[in-house]
Protein backbone atom coordinates (compact mmCIF):
# COMPACT_ATOMS: atom_id res chain seq x y z
CA UNK A 1 0.00 0.00 0.00
CA UNK A 2 1.84 3.43 -0.78
CA UNK A 3 2.37 6.22 1.55
CA UNK A 4 0.94 9.50 0.92
CA UNK A 5 3.25 11.02 -0.84
CA UNK A 6 2.98 8.85 -3.98
CA UNK A 7 0.04 10.93 -4.77
CA UNK A 8 1.66 14.00 -5.35
CA UNK A 9 1.02 12.93 -9.16
CA UNK A 10 -2.61 13.89 -8.61
CA UNK A 11 -2.58 17.61 -8.56
CA UNK A 12 -1.53 17.10 -12.52
CA UNK A 13 -4.21 15.90 -14.32
CA UNK A 14 -7.07 14.69 -11.85
CA UNK A 15 -9.13 16.06 -10.02
CA UNK A 16 -11.49 14.26 -7.34
CA UNK A 17 -14.86 15.28 -6.36
CA UNK A 18 -16.87 14.69 -3.35
CA UNK A 19 -20.66 14.28 -4.09
CA UNK A 20 -23.19 15.26 -1.34
CA UNK A 21 -26.84 16.01 -0.99
CA UNK A 22 -26.49 17.19 2.15
CA UNK A 23 -25.38 20.89 1.54
CA UNK A 24 -24.24 22.15 5.12
CA UNK A 25 -21.64 19.05 5.10
CA UNK A 26 -20.97 19.65 1.78
CA UNK A 27 -20.56 23.33 2.50
CA UNK A 28 -17.93 22.76 5.40
CA UNK A 29 -16.35 19.94 3.92
CA UNK A 30 -15.56 22.43 0.65
CA UNK A 31 -14.24 24.95 3.18
CA UNK A 32 -11.69 22.71 4.99
CA UNK A 33 -10.85 21.98 1.58
CA UNK A 34 -9.94 24.71 -0.37
CA UNK A 35 -6.56 24.76 -0.17
CA UNK A 36 -5.97 21.31 -1.79
CA UNK A 37 -6.64 22.10 -5.84
CA UNK A 38 -7.51 18.47 -6.24
CA UNK A 39 -10.50 18.39 -4.96
CA UNK A 40 -14.12 19.98 -5.82
CA UNK A 41 -17.11 19.46 -4.19
CA UNK A 42 -20.26 18.59 -6.42
CA UNK A 43 -23.57 19.52 -4.17
CA UNK A 44 -26.49 17.12 -5.75
CA UNK A 45 -30.32 17.82 -4.99
CA UNK A 46 -30.49 13.96 -4.08
CA UNK A 47 -27.89 11.19 -3.40
CA UNK A 48 -28.93 8.66 -5.89
CA UNK A 49 -25.93 5.88 -5.28
CA UNK A 50 -26.63 4.35 -8.17
CA UNK A 51 -27.34 7.35 -10.62
CA UNK A 52 -23.57 9.27 -10.22
CA UNK A 53 -24.11 12.86 -11.03
CA UNK A 54 -23.11 13.72 -15.03
CA UNK A 55 -19.44 14.70 -15.93
CA UNK A 56 -17.34 12.30 -13.84
CA UNK A 57 -14.87 9.74 -15.69
CA UNK A 58 -15.24 7.25 -12.85
CA UNK A 59 -17.06 6.76 -9.32
CA UNK A 60 -15.97 4.96 -7.05
CA UNK A 61 -18.46 2.32 -5.30
CA UNK A 62 -18.45 -0.04 -2.16
CA UNK A 63 -17.81 -4.04 -3.91
CA UNK A 64 -21.46 -5.54 -2.93
CA UNK A 65 -22.61 -1.95 -5.20
CA UNK A 66 -19.98 -2.92 -7.68
CA UNK A 67 -21.06 -6.45 -8.09
CA UNK A 68 -22.67 -5.90 -11.58
CA UNK A 69 -19.17 -5.12 -13.04
CA UNK A 70 -17.80 -8.14 -11.79
CA UNK A 71 -15.08 -7.17 -9.51
CA UNK A 72 -12.31 -9.64 -8.17
CA UNK A 73 -12.98 -9.40 -4.42
CA UNK A 74 -9.07 -8.78 -3.49
CA UNK A 75 -7.85 -8.03 -0.30
CA UNK A 76 -6.66 -3.92 0.24
CA UNK A 77 -6.89 -3.88 -3.75
CA UNK A 78 -8.93 -1.57 -5.98
CA UNK A 79 -10.45 -1.81 -9.16
CA UNK A 80 -10.79 0.34 -12.47
CA UNK A 81 -13.61 -1.59 -14.33
CA UNK A 82 -15.20 -0.39 -17.50
CA UNK A 83 -18.86 0.55 -17.35
CA UNK A 84 -20.98 -0.84 -20.51
CA UNK A 85 -22.47 1.28 -23.65
CA UNK A 86 -25.66 0.84 -21.93
CA UNK A 87 -24.33 1.23 -18.39
CA UNK A 88 -23.06 5.03 -20.02
CA UNK A 89 -26.47 5.53 -21.76
CA UNK A 90 -28.05 5.65 -18.36
CA UNK A 91 -25.58 8.40 -16.63
CA UNK A 92 -22.70 6.10 -15.31
CA UNK A 93 -19.80 7.39 -16.41
CA UNK A 94 -16.92 5.13 -18.55
CA UNK A 95 -15.32 3.80 -15.33
CA UNK A 96 -16.11 2.43 -11.81
CA UNK A 97 -13.34 2.20 -9.16
CA UNK A 98 -14.32 -0.27 -6.54
CA UNK A 99 -14.31 -0.42 -2.91
CA UNK A 100 -11.96 -3.44 -0.96
CA UNK A 101 -12.20 -5.84 1.00
CA UNK A 102 -10.54 -5.59 4.06
CA UNK A 103 -8.44 -8.27 6.07
CA UNK A 104 -9.51 -9.62 9.69
CA UNK A 105 -5.77 -7.52 10.21
CA UNK A 106 -7.02 -4.30 9.54
CA UNK A 107 -7.92 -1.81 12.21
CA UNK A 108 -11.26 -1.53 12.88
CA UNK A 109 -12.10 2.15 13.30
CA UNK A 110 -13.66 4.14 10.73
CA UNK A 111 -10.83 6.59 9.84
CA UNK A 112 -8.26 3.81 9.40
CA UNK A 113 -10.72 2.12 7.26
CA UNK A 114 -11.65 4.89 4.87
CA UNK A 115 -7.96 5.71 5.12
CA UNK A 116 -7.40 1.89 3.03
CA UNK A 117 -10.16 2.49 1.27
CA UNK A 118 -8.88 5.67 0.06
CA UNK A 119 -5.44 5.22 -0.75
CA UNK A 120 -6.41 1.92 -2.62
CA UNK A 121 -8.91 3.48 -5.08
CA UNK A 122 -6.40 6.14 -5.58
CA UNK A 123 -3.64 3.84 -6.29
CA UNK A 124 -5.72 2.04 -8.91
CA UNK A 125 -6.63 4.77 -10.57
CA UNK A 126 -2.83 5.79 -10.85
CA UNK A 127 -1.56 2.84 -12.03
CA UNK A 128 -4.44 3.06 -14.64
CA UNK A 129 -3.86 6.20 -15.78
CA UNK A 130 0.00 5.64 -15.72
CA UNK A 131 -0.72 2.12 -17.91
CA UNK A 132 -3.47 4.26 -20.27
CA UNK A 133 -2.53 7.91 -20.94
CA UNK A 134 -4.42 9.05 -18.55
CA UNK A 135 -8.68 8.44 -19.19
CA UNK A 136 -9.52 9.27 -15.66
CA UNK A 137 -9.33 12.63 -15.10
CA UNK A 138 -11.61 12.85 -12.41
CA UNK A 139 -13.28 10.44 -9.96
CA UNK A 140 -16.31 11.05 -8.11
CA UNK A 141 -16.73 9.37 -4.19
CA UNK A 142 -19.97 9.91 -2.32
CA UNK A 143 -19.17 11.73 1.21
CA UNK A 144 -22.09 9.02 2.55
CA UNK A 145 -19.29 6.27 1.09
CA UNK A 146 -17.23 7.67 4.49
CA UNK A 147 -19.82 9.32 6.71
CA UNK A 148 -22.63 6.53 7.23
CA UNK A 149 -19.68 4.85 9.00
CA UNK A 150 -18.95 7.08 11.44
CA UNK A 151 -16.53 9.14 9.92
CA UNK A 152 -16.84 12.93 10.93
CA UNK A 153 -16.63 16.06 8.25
CA UNK A 154 -13.36 17.20 9.98
CA UNK A 155 -12.22 13.33 10.28
CA UNK A 156 -12.36 13.40 6.28
CA UNK A 157 -11.21 16.66 5.60
CA UNK A 158 -7.87 15.75 7.67
CA UNK A 159 -7.46 12.45 5.97
CA UNK A 160 -7.64 13.95 2.62
CA UNK A 161 -5.18 16.42 4.07
CA UNK A 162 -2.93 14.08 4.96
CA UNK A 163 -3.08 11.80 1.55
CA UNK A 164 -2.82 15.11 -0.57
CA UNK A 165 -0.91 17.25 1.34
CA UNK A 166 2.32 17.46 -1.15
CA UNK A 167 0.14 19.16 -4.14
CA UNK A 168 0.71 22.85 -4.08
CA UNK A 169 -2.13 25.22 -5.05
CA UNK A 170 -0.93 25.67 -8.48
CA UNK A 171 -1.64 21.62 -8.54
CA UNK A 172 2.03 20.81 -9.31
CA UNK A 173 4.18 18.53 -7.23
CA UNK A 174 5.49 20.13 -3.71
Amino acid sequence: MPGPQQFCALGVGMKIVLIDSNRERATELGLALLDLPTIGMLDVERAYYMLPPPGLDAVFMTLPAAERWRPDFKSRKAQVLTTSRDDQENGFPPFVVTGVNLTAEDPKDPVSQARIVLEAALDEVTDYNNRNDGRIASLGFWVTTFTRDGVTTSQLSELLHEILSCATPSGEPA
